[in-house]
């Protein structure tokens, strides 16, 4: 068996499991389920598998909980024939499935876009009087969402309300984020109101899900007013909301309200990241706003922030895009005089940069330095 073949060093656990033993208290079951749940979840699985060969060795049967923690461990490292070894185990072990283990089984399908496999798993559960609950119903949610089939997604949905299992928000938030991407903002916002009106408390990712939604619909009027409502609701937006409606409203030309935005998020205390920088100097830069961008770019270091090699790109695009060759190319240099990695990728953007703005003796330049 797998378990059996692992060589594992002593590590604390099995340390503290001696420990006991030497002072006279013989762990159980219980007692392993802890530590091999605890490391299942560290992702150490072979010190895991090797304390569940120790209590095999030692005569403790395991039981579903032990299996379970470790066919998940399995199945999240990608480890399916072990995975699929351990439940061919535990069924000649007379041990049955639980609710825990067939959810594990229905999400790794899913997972694998083999949605008709994990029906057929839920099938088998009711076929042994074990309801699924809303965990088992948004892995299949999700299924069908992740395949664009939202009309199959809605029916597990309603099914599921009908037998009255309630879905909470993350179940709300999985319908909402599969009709945004399949561009149905309508059905996503009659599912937001259904929320407000007797579902779970909508969360950040409820509406960041709709706002991007929005946003790429070109709906930035509808995505700034749901930022209000957000805020009235006492929802806290985070990094992810400013860096979405930065996005939509530098691509929908409204440079004024994302400096705005950035300001406000800014003066709020949200610890803003690279991201939302790269975005609303990259909009700077693509309006002609050049000067503008480069004082956002010098105040980065001052924020506690540095540069990423998509900033210095954008930066240096934007002085080509300007005529600015001996700026963009002095930017360029700094990037080594910064510590930063002059890679493969840097010299790229940097010839790019010039080709695309005929300033091929620069382009040559650069190239010879490679």
């Amino acid at each position: 068996m797998v378990c059996l073949r692992l060589r594992i060093p002593r590590t604390l656990t099995v340390k503290f499991l001696r420990m006991m033993e030497d002072r006279g208290f013989e762990p159980n079951i219980v007692t392993y389920n802890t530590f091999i749940d605890s490391l299942c979840k560290k992702g150490s699985l072979n010190e895991a598998l090797h304390l569940f060969s120790q209590a095999k060795v030692k005569g403790i049967r395991p039981f579903i909980v032990t299996y379970s923690c470790l066919i998940h461990a399995m199945y999240d490292l990608g480890q399916q024939e072990e995975a699929t070894r351990l439940l061919n185990e535990m069924v000649d072990n007379n041990i049955s499935l639980n609710i825990f283990t067939y959810n594990i089984l229905v999400d790794v399908h899913y997972k694998e876009g083999k949605v008709s496999k994990a029906e057929d798993i839920v099938d088998t559960m009711i076929k042994h009087s074990i309801e699924p609950n809303v965990v088992t119903y948004s892995a299949l949610i999700n299924s069908h969402c992740l395949q664009n089939r939202m009309d199959k997604a809605r029916k597990v949905f309603r099914s599921m309300i009908k037998k009255g299992c309630a879905p909470d928000i993350s179940s709300y938030n999985i319908m909402i984020n599969g009709y945004c991407k399949a561009k149905k903002i309508d059905e996503a916002m009659e599912l937001f109101h259904e929320i407000s009106q007797k579902g779970p408390i909508a969360d950040t990712v409820t509406y960041n899900t709709l706002m991007q939604g929005m946003c790429q619909l070109g709906r930035i009027s509808s995505a700034c007013e749901l930022l209000r409502k957000m805020i009235a609701f006492g929802q806290v937006p985070n990094v992810m909301t400013c860096s979405i409606l930065l996005n939509g409203l530098c691509k929908s030309d409204k440079l004024e309200k994302a400096l705005e935005l950035f300001q406000a998020m800014r003066n709020s205390k949200l610890e803003l990241d690279i991201v939302c920088y790269n975005i609303l100097i990259d909009g700077l830069c693509k309006a002609g706003h050049i000067e503008v961008g480069k004082e956002l770019f010098h105040k980065i270091s001052l924020n506690g922030l540095k540069p990423d090699v998509y900033t210095y790109s954008i930066m240096i695009n934007g002085f080509c895009k300007e005529g600015l060759q001996d700026e963009a190319y002095q930017l360029f240099r700094s990037m080594g005089d910064n510590n930063r990695l002059l890679d493969s990728f840097c010299y790229n953007v940097m010839i790019q940069g010039f080709l695309q703005n005929n300033y091929t003796s620069k382009a040559t330049q650069v190239l010879k330095e490679m």
